[in-house]
């Protein structure tokens, strides 16, 4: 692999980990402080964790939508750089 090829895997990896990450953070955030919250505030019952299946799409849709979101970004920056 060539030195060109191998930086512009290493900056589609930054791109896809920095929103892998911001979309973690939301997610976990939403999940487990900010619904329990509302929910314990406006209803006044007990806060269930999420089951395995929603977790596990949630998951799935964090991973999609980092993929994309990173490729794009990815491709965008290498356009208007002009690589």
């Amino acid at each position: 692999m060539n030195q060109r090829k191998k930086f512009e895997l290493i900056r589609w990896l930054y791109f896809v980990l920095l929103f892998f990450l911001c979309s973690t953070v939301i997610v976990i955030l939403s999940e487990l402080v900010i619904g329990p919250a509302f929910q314990w505030l406006l209803n006044d019952t007990p806060y269930q964790l999420p089951t395995l299946n929603r977790v596990s799409r949630m998951t799935l849709v964090i991973l999609l939508i980092s993929f994309s979101a990173g490729t794009i970004s990815w491709y965008h920056e290498k356009r208007i750089s002009g690589r």
